[in-house]
């Protein structure tokens, strides 16, 4: 049993269940979820409630007892006593940084898992395992999404994700994670649009206002998406990881878009520090074929 301990929005979710179902299967072992997290309904400085959202795809998710939970996290009184022998293994493993830590993929089940995982380099070799196990319900789109769907998977479509958000109205989640400047966006908009052609930038935000604002004038076939809100904003996942191109923010959100866009051709373009503090940032996260910016 490989019981993952999930927090944050989608896309944090997504890269935790990712690396517990990347475990499992090395382990021949089932996964299970500790939701405890989103029993966290109180919404304070520097940290914003969440829903679990992986229900949106169709997998069969098992649920972490208390008892599953204290089996792998509290020392029974024979382990204490191996514990003082130094024959103890334990059961729990703590990502200690964010980067990539290949002997996490050697970690032997049971085991309770804490972290965010986020590196492409724990996906590599297991790609299709995790496309299958994050698959869209296209069914389950509005007419309007539907029609959006089919015209940025017939066009040359380049998605833009702009986050904003608590990025910028929690004073604690904007010191910790900045924000993508304009300067940022314009240059990778000005990079693609220049080695493409009869192309449309297709802009998705939670800040539809401020991003109309400034894209306005563009003299380029635009769309701003802001119609999938709340429960619905995987919906913006979806449509942008059927553009042709991505320039995302510094978002697990659009992290996985750009990731799940099937594009053999696709060019992604990522801003250059992911964090606002210098030395958080990983080299570990993006993939080298990224253009960073």
């Amino acid at each position: 049993m490989v019981v993952i301990k999930l927090e944050g929005g989608l896309g944090n979710q997504m890269f935790q269940y990712a690396f517990a179902s990347i475990l499992a299967k090395k382990n021949k072992s089932s996964i299970k979820i500790d939701k405890d997290f989103f029993d966290l309904t109180k919404k304070t400085q520097g940290f914003t409630p969440r829903n679990f959202e992986l229900d949106i795809f169709d997998n069969s998710y098992l649920i972490a007892s208390q008892s599953d939970i204290g089996s792998l996290t509290q020392l029974s009184f024979s382990n204490k006593i191996r514990r003082k022998l130094g024959i103890y293994e334990s059961k729990i493993f703590y990502e200690p940084t964010f980067d990539f830590h290949p002997d996490a993929l050697s970690i032997k089940a049971p085991v309770y898992v804490k972290g965010y995982f986020q590196s492409y380099k724990y996906l590599i070799g297991y790609e299709d395992l995790i496309r299958e196990t994050f698959v869209f319900p296209i069914g389950t789109l509005n007419n309007t999404n539907k029609e959006l769907l089919l015209h940025l998977k017939t066009k040359t479509t380049i998605a833009i994700h702009i986050r904003r958000g608590d990025y910028i109205t929690n004073k604690l989640t904007q010191q910790f994670h900045g924000n993508c400047s304009l300067e940022y966006y314009l240059e990778a908009i000005s990079l693609l649009t220049s080695r493409n052609k009869d192309f449309t930038l297709i802009f998705f935000s939670d800040d539809n206002i401020w991003v109309k604002e400034k894209f306005e004038n563009l003299p380029y076939p635009k769309i701003f998406v802001d119609h999938n809100k709340n429960e619905n904003s995987w919906k913006d996942m979806c449509l942008m990881s059927s553009c042709t191109h991505n320039i995302i923010a510094n978002s697990s959100f659009s992290w996985w878009a750009a990731w799940l866009n099937g594009n053999p051709n696709k060019i992604v373009i990522a801003p250059k520090l992911w964090y606002a503090e210098v030395e958080k940032n990983t080299n570990d996260l993006i993939p080298p074929q990224w253009i960073r910016l």
